[in-house]
């Protein structure tokens, strides 16, 4: 079975209680890993054949922009690899040891290893079909039958996911529209990407101009925002309005989101408040959804792991005009939540009454 939850920026904890699952692979950030490897296909990701050998070479190259946000002090919560680990960042580490694979295994060079072995052998094959090979090696290599894949800000794959994976199931994680878009601007991936935005646009440079060229185009002032080698401490201080993040990120996705997963079959929904206000019945209700059981001692251990306080944070912490603007930005996908959230209550009782 092949489960892709989709979500927003801050889920990560979704996919660390998954991992306890004994049942559950996490893939942690795979299509967002395959995003970042190859621009091809219409939503960023490769949708054409190939072999095992662009498979592999897709998941293993090292990445450098990820490797100098590690260098010069911008390392995320979702970037996985440990220190000491055979690689680092001077010399490149594997895209797939950023996040997937730290996830699935304590030792992410040996589950590196057997895909090196393994990967390089497969024959040319359509993409989602060589993905979902990708995953039953490891879930029966882990012994974790189920495969749940979570990748943040990946609402607007869902036509195309849909359409590779015609049988697959989706779970849309959403947030609280102003906790989230404030916690998107902390988030150093973020914010250098609102930065590159308004960079593009600034400059005006000719269409298929590269970042980097847009870099070199900027006043002094802006340099080590976008492209490394990156100046930590601008990057985080550097001011942008936290209704910004609501605008153009936060409300579009929601709104391109539900509209999409409007024409999906099989899916169902998860609040963040709701999973950290009441863990077990949450995580009840998605174990169901996915198709294992929800055994006493993960639940036990999800309790005890989740922070219920981690929500509430732009009300607590903001001015009441920031908040009034960061809302006022939020309004076009909290719109569109409640109306998915009314559809979902009406089909739920229609099911109920039949």
């Amino acid at each position: 079975t092949e489960i892709y939850t989709l979500s927003l920026h801050d889920a990560l904890p979704i996919s660390r209680l998954l991992r306890e699952h004994p049942d559950v692979l996490s893939m942690s950030e795979f299509f967002s890993t395959l995003r970042i490897a190859a621009a091809s296909g219409p939503a960023g990701f490769p949708t054409n054949d190939m072999d095992g050998a662009q498979l592999w070479h897709l998941l293993a190259t090292p990445f450098p922009m990820l490797d100098a946000m590690i260098s010069d002090g911008l390392r995320t919560d979702e970037m996985l690899y440990p220190d000491g680990g055979r690689f680092d960042p001077g010399s490149g580490i594997p895209l797939v040891s950023h996040y997937i694979l730290p996830m699935l295994n304590a030792d992410p060079d040996w589950l590196l290893d057997q895909l090196a072995a393994e990967l390089p052998r497969w024959p040319k094959r359509p993409a989602a079909v060589q993905y979902q090979h990708l995953f039953g090696f490891l879930a029966a290599l882990l012994e974790r039958p189920v495969v749940v894949e979570r990748s943040a800000t990946s609402l607007h794959l869902i036509p195309l996911l849909h359409a590779q994976f015609p049988q697959a199931r989706f779970v849309h994680l959403y947030r609280d529209g102003p906790d989230c878009a404030l916690s998107m601007s902390r988030h150093p991936a973020f914010r250098r990407e609102i930065l590159a935005i308004g960079a593009v646009r600034t400059t005006r440079l000719p269409a298929g101009s590269t970042l980097q060229q847009v870099n070199d185009a900027l006043p002094e002032r802006f340099r080590g925002l976008i492209c490394p080698p990156y100046d930590a401490a601008r990057l985080r201080d550097f001011p942008i309005p936290v209704e910004v993040f609501a605008r153009d990120r936060w409300s579009p996705m929601i709104c391109a989101g539900v509209a999409a997963l409007a024409q999906v079959p099989e899916k169902t929904s998860l609040r963040y408040e709701d999973l950290l206000a009441g863990p077990a019945a949450s995580l009840r209700r998605l174990a169901d959804f996915v198709g294992v059981a929800a055994p006493e001692p993960w639940i036990k251990q999800a309790e005890r792991t989740i922070d219920p306080s981690r929500t509430g944070t732009a009300s607590a912490e903001l001015g009441a005009g920031a908040l009034a603007r960061l809302r006022a930005a939020c309004e076009p996908g909290t719109r569109a939540l409640a109306g998915a959230r009314s559809e979902e209550r009406r089909v739920g009782k229609e099911c109920r009454s039949r």
